[in-house]
C-alpha cells in the first residue's frame, strides 16, 4: 500500500477495512509510514473513508444493477501535503516477493502485465499517470465501439480516440520494452548461480502489436494506429478494444525452453526468484539504494538450496520484512538481527527485539 498505492491481494480498499467497522457512520481507516532515505526522510499517508455523498451517488450510479456496497474513499499524502495517486507511488522503493509470484509463469498474461506494470512504476514515476490515462480513453473508446455496434454512433468518431489510445500505448510498450530488458540483463547472471547449470535465462517482452524498427515514440504510435485501424471492424464487432498493451504478454526463457509451456516447477521458480533478485538491484543501481525487500508468505514455497540463497541475498540488504504462517520462521535468518511480531484473530501477541 505505502509503496504502490494499492493492496497486494484485495481487489477492493474496501476490502482491507474490518468490516464491521462500516456499521459506524464515522468509518476511518489509515496506514502510515516514516520513511528515510539518502533522498531525504518522508512521512506517507493513505486514508480510506466512507465517500462523500457525491461521490458515493457517483459510485453507485456507475455499478446500477448490481447489488454491490460502494467503494471507499481513498487519499494519499506526502508530508501531510496531498497527492494523487500517480505522484505517490514509488516514494517508498520496495521490491515484492509473494508466494502466487512462483506461479508467474503458469498464471494468464494478465499477472505477468500486473508484474510489469509494478515493476515499471517504480523505476519511471511517469508511467502510473500513462497507463491511467491509456485506462480512461480505452474505457471511453470501449464505450463508443458499443454504441456502433447498437447502431447509435458512427465509425468516424472513433479518429480522435483512436489517436489518443496510440500515442499512449506507444508510450506504455517503450516503457515497459526498456525495463523488461534491463530486467532480463539483470537476472540471466543471477539464474546461472542459482541453478549452477549455467543455461541462460532470457525474459522478452511481448507486445501484442508488433513494433517493427522505429525511430522514436511517434513512429511508435503510428505503427500502434496503423493496427488499430485494421482490426477496427473486428473491435466494432466485439464492442471493445482488442489491440494495445492490456493484450501483451511476457516470455521466459530457459535456453532456447519456454518455461511457461515446458519448464518443471524447480526451473520456473528458480527464473522467478532470479527476475524478483534481479528486480532489487535494479531498483538500486537506478535511485541509489536500496529497497525494502517484502517476502509475502514465500519461504514455505521453497526448498533448501532457494532458501539459503534468499538468506544469503537478505544477508546484504538494508531491510527485509518477513510474513509466514510458520512460528519458526525467523529462525531461518538465524545470524542477522531479527525483530518478530506475533499476529493472532487481529492483534499483536508477540514483539521481539533483534537477537
Amino acid at each position: 500500500m505505502m509503496s504502490a498505492g494499492k493492496s497486494l491481494r484485495a481487489s477492493s480498499d474496501r476490502d482491507l477495512v474490518r468490516s464491521a467497522a462500516f456499521h459506524d457512520p464515522f468509518t476511518h481507516a489509515q496506514v502510515l509510514a516514516e520513511v528515510r532515505a539518502s533522498s531525504g526522510d518522508a512521512r506517507l499517508q493513505v486514508d480510506l473513508a466512507e465517500p462523500a455523498p457525491n461521490e458515493a451517488d457517483a459510485s453507485a450510479s456507475g455499478r446500477r444493477g448490481h447489488e454491490t456496497a460502494p467503494r471507499v474513499s481513498k487519499r494519499f499524502r506526502v508530508n501531510g501535503v496531498p497527492r494523487r495517486a500517480s505522484d505517490f507511488v514509488g516514494e517508498l522503493k520496495a521490491a515484492l516477493f509473494s508466494a502466487e509470484d512462483l506461479e508467474f509463469t503458469s498464471g494468464p498474461p494478465s499477472v505477468r502485465r500486473r508484474y510489469a506494470d509494478m515493476l515499471v512504476s517504480q523505476l519511471e514515476p511517469g508511467y502510473v499517470r500513462e497507463a491511467q490515462e491509456y485506462q480512461r480513453v480505452m474505457t471511453q473508446r470501449n464505450h463508443l465501439l458499443k454504441s456502433i455496434r447498437e447502431g447509435r454512433s458512427s465509425e468516424p468518431e472513433l479518429e480522435f480516440w483512436d489517436v489518443q489510445l496510440s500515442i499512449h500505448a506507444a508510450r506504455i510498450m517503450e516503457s515497459r520494452a526498456r525495463v523488461i530488458q534491463a530486467l532480463s540483463a539483470a537476472a540471466c547472471p543471477i539464474h546461472e548461480t542459482l541453478s549452477g547449470s549455467g543455461e541462460p535465462l532470457s525474459v522478452r517482452y511481448m507486445p501484442s502489436v508488433e513494433p517493427g524498427e522505429y525511430s522514436d515514440t511517434r513512429e511508435l504510435s503510428r505503427t500502434v494506429h496503423a493496427a488499430i485501424l485494421a482490426e477496427s471492424r473486428r473491435e466494432v464487432a466485439a464492442g471493445h478494444c482488442i489491440v494495445g498493451p492490456h493484450r501483451d504478454d511476457i516470455a521466459v526463457s530457459i535456453g532456447e525452453m519456454d518455461v511457461r509451456a515446458f519448464g518443471s516447477r524447480g526451473q520456473s521458480r528458480t527464473a522467478v526468484l532470479a527476475m524478483k533478485l534481479a528486480e532489487v538491484d535494479l531498483i538500486a543501481n537506478e535511485f541509489g539504494e536500496q529497497p525494502v525487500v517484502l517476502l509475502d508468505d514465500v519461504m514455505s514455497e521453497l526448498d533448501e538450496v532457494r532458501r539459503r540463497c534468499v538468506v544469503e541475498r537478505a544477508s546484504t540488504l538494508d531491510q527485509v520484512i518477513v510474513t509466514s504462517a510458520e512460528p519458526n520462521v525467523g529462525e531461518v535468518f538465524s545470524g542477522l538481527a531479527v525483530r518478530t511480531i506475533g499476529v493472532r484473530a487481529g492483534g499483536v501477541v508477540s514483539d521481539r527485539s533483534p537477537t
